[in-house]
């Protein structure tokens, strides 16, 4: 009786002293991950270009200086000025307050369509490596069925059916990206359910549900983080594409793609129209993708072993 109260003392001791460490060793792993990005100038320069984005998006009414659609026909086409810090357009708009409501139009849809074909691909994908047999052949020949179809010209034609709109886009786009985390998972997890963890838990009795969620998905964390972020750059730029050929963002609604769609005419008399929001769609592609490809080393335990090689014998070729 006595082993028994002194074990369960013990036992909640242990956990006590696990808890009270638990935000020093969460400090410990945010300084160290500072530190690596820090080192990192390229990835350095993603991350600062994302958050820099967002912090557009999300306080647009604060910082724009007028409101995206005020029209003052006097001041159309008016190069930069310090009225007017990026010019207006060809109904006497700013620029710069265009293109700081047009990030809002392209992060949401990005981020909205990851979430949306991101879940329904990892779970195919999971479904499709962990079963195998005829569900794996279903599902990755309906994938090869829907890939074979060039995703723009389906959203086209999909578009010029329904009514373009927000959700109609990144419903769109999520049904045309799905496919990629579909492959991605099932590769990852046809080589990780041989691992010993994996059996040692199918053997212990535990559901093929606990199985997926507990002990596989959390090893896809890193690579389809990476893929995310990757994809979230590849849907601006569809989105971006739609906008400009009059299938995306309607007015009066603003997105980079159609501020350029818009000003394209005016390209010659008044360059400042396209080349503002051309500069933020690029920047934000840029970013995103420097970001991933940071993700993708830190994430990845050989190439931190080899960077961390790298600038013992070569400091300078930490950045590269």
């Amino acid at each position: 009786m006595a082993s028994n109260a002194r074990s369960a003392a013990l036992e909640a001791a242990r956990e006590e002293e696990l808890l009270r460490g638990r935000p020093y060793a969460v400090m410990r792993a945010l300084r160290s991950t500072v530190t690596e990005l820090w080192s990192d100038k390229a990835g350095m320069f993603g991350v600062f270009v994302m958050l820099v984005m967002l912090v557009i998006a999300i306080f647009a009414p604060l910082i724009a200086p007028y409101g995206p659609d005020e029209q003052s026909l006097f001041d159309r086409l008016q190069s930069p000025s310090a009225d007017h810090l990026l010019g207006t357009d060809q109904l006497g708009r700013d620029v710069l307050s265009r293109v700081i409501y047009g990030s809002r139009v392209s992060l949401q849809v990005g981020l909205a369509v990851v979430a949306l074909a991101g879940t329904f691909g990892v779970l195919m994908g999971l479904v499709a490596g962990y079963r195998g047999g005829r569900t794996s052949s279903f599902i990755m020949r309906w994938v090869d069925t829907q890939v074979a179809f060039p995703g723009l010209l389906l959203a086209l034609v999909i578009l010029s059916v329904v009514h373009p709109s927000l959700k109609a886009i990144i419903i769109v786009l999520a049904l045309n990206g799905w496919m990629v985390y579909a492959r991605i998972t099932r590769g990852i997890v046809l080589s990780t359910r041989e691992r010993p963890y994996v059996e040692a838990a199918e053997l212990a009795g535990c559901k093929s549900r606990r199985v997926i969620f507990r002990h596989i998905l959390p090893n896809l964390a890193s690579p389809l983080l990476t893929l995310a972020v990757l994809e979230f750059a590849r849907m601006v730029i569809a989105e971006a594409a739609l906008s400009f050929l009059g299938l995306g963002t309607q007015p009066p609604a603003v997105s980079w793609g159609l501020m350029i769609a818009e000003g394209r005419d005016y390209l010659a008399s008044a360059w400042w129209v396209i080349t503002f929001p051309g500069v933020a769609l690029s920047l934000t592609v840029l970013g995103a993708n420097l970001f991933a490809s940071w993700m993708r080393i830190t994430a990845d335990p050989l190439q931190r072993e080899r960077r961390f090689a790298r600038a013992t014998t070569d400091p300078s070729a930490v950045a590269r």
